[in-house]
């Protein structure tokens, strides 16, 4: 009787056991059909990719006119300012060309007599100009040479930047005022044609001349420069690149399934896995109206025999508007970064593609 009274007592734990277990079970497997609901509700409203990657304005400096490197003004990763010298060329056949051209342009100029006394000032003027220009330009890099050897100071490397940028300003408004006499009214006559022809020519050979000097289409940081003295280079062939870095942005690739929900002025978050955890603001700028294969030199031929269905990707910009929120972490291109779209809040019209969609809408609405 003890054996059966003791089984008949262990009966009720069992049962409770085996019912604990279920429930813990159930438990269990509504918390996961509850996180894969939220996971899955996320994903919706909530589109992200590691397909990204950091983009900035780069601009391509190539010469204008063929010649020989004379001298180099720059380093891989240096800061330059607009207008900043960057390279010069060997100027000796130019400064050949210009003394042809301005020879024949006094011989022209005096075979006129007066009437053309206006367009020989603004030709002397212009040639006095570039003179002053590359004195000045001579001086400003002797400075930057004496400053990294202590041999002068920074105010006076200052004064001579100045002194720099007033000549090549003088030298612009020299220019302008002799494009402008040229274009100025003379009694047609044998002299006077080939006055306007020796003027062009000098034009031309003194803004050839002017080339020589290559000089920093925009303020950034130099990238890759390797060109060194005696390099022969060729007119309109890029030899290194200006990284502007006044605007970035995120090339973010998102699959095709997600594009629905995104459109401009939606907030994203940026990580770049440079910067683990660290989070970047963005703001969806626009999305491409084809996949980035349809653009490329060799897009795909989906018309084969063999085909398997693809997931597409859409190029997705998204602007930064602060790229120095972060101190201490700049931005570089190239960088990787996992990019996510808060679709929840809709258009807070602070990307310029909203303004652009919200003005078409209105218009639209106008013409109805």
């Amino acid at each position: 009787m003890t054996e059966t009274a003791s089984s008949e007592s262990e009966e009720p734990k069992r049962l409770l056991s085996v019912r604990t277990r279920w429930i813990a079970l159930g438990v269990l497997l509504v918390l996961m059909v509850a996180g894969m609901f939220g996971y899955w509700q996320y994903r919706t409203y909530y589109p992200s990719t590691e397909n990204a990657y950091i983009g900035s304005d780069i601009v391509r400096v190539a010469p204008e006119v063929n010649g020989v490197v004379k001298s180099v003004y720059v380093d891989t990763d240096e800061k330059v300012k607009e207008g900043d010298p960057l390279f010069d060329l060997d100027p000796t056949l130019y400064d050949a060309a210009v003394r042809g051209a301005k020879a024949q342009f006094d011989a022209a100029a005096a075979a006129s007599g007066t009437a053309a006394d206006e367009l020989k000032n603004a030709a002397d003027a212009l040639d006095k100009q570039r003179r002053a220009l590359d004195e000045s330009l001579a001086s400003y890099q002797k400075a930057k040479d004496d400053l990294k050897q202590g041999a002068t100071t920074s105010d006076q490397l200052t004064q001579a930047e100045k002194s720099w940028r007033d000549a090549l300003k003088a030298y612009d408004d020299a220019a302008k005022a002799f494009a402008k006499a040229q274009d100025a009214d003379l009694t047609i006559s044998t002299p006077t044609v080939k006055l306007r022809a020796a003027a062009a020519q000098l034009q031309k050979a003194i803004y050839d001349r002017m080339k020589t000097h290559v000089l920093a289409p925009g303020g950034g940081t130099v990238s890759t420069v390797n060109v060194r003295p005696g390099t022969t280079v060729g007119q309109g062939r890029p030899l290194f690149a200006i990284i502007e870095g006044d605007h970035w942005w995120v090339d973010a690739n998102f699959k095709e399934t997600d594009i629905a929900r995104l459109h401009a002025g939606q907030d994203a978050d940026i990580h770049l896995d440079m910067y683990p955890g660290v989070r970047f603001n963005g703001v969806v700028e626009s999305i491409s109206p084809g996949t980035g294969a349809t653009f490329s030199v060799l897009p795909p031929e989906n018309a084969s025999g063999n085909w398997v269905k693809v997931t597409q990707r859409f190029p997705v910009r998204v602007r930064i508007p602060k790229p120095d929120q972060h101190k201490g972490m700049p931005l570089r291109v190239g960088a990787t970064a996992t990019v996510t779209v808060d679709t929840t809040e809709g258009d807070k019209g602070e990307g310029d593609g909203a303004a652009a969609a919200a003005a078409e809408n209105g218009d639209a609405q106008a013409a109805q």
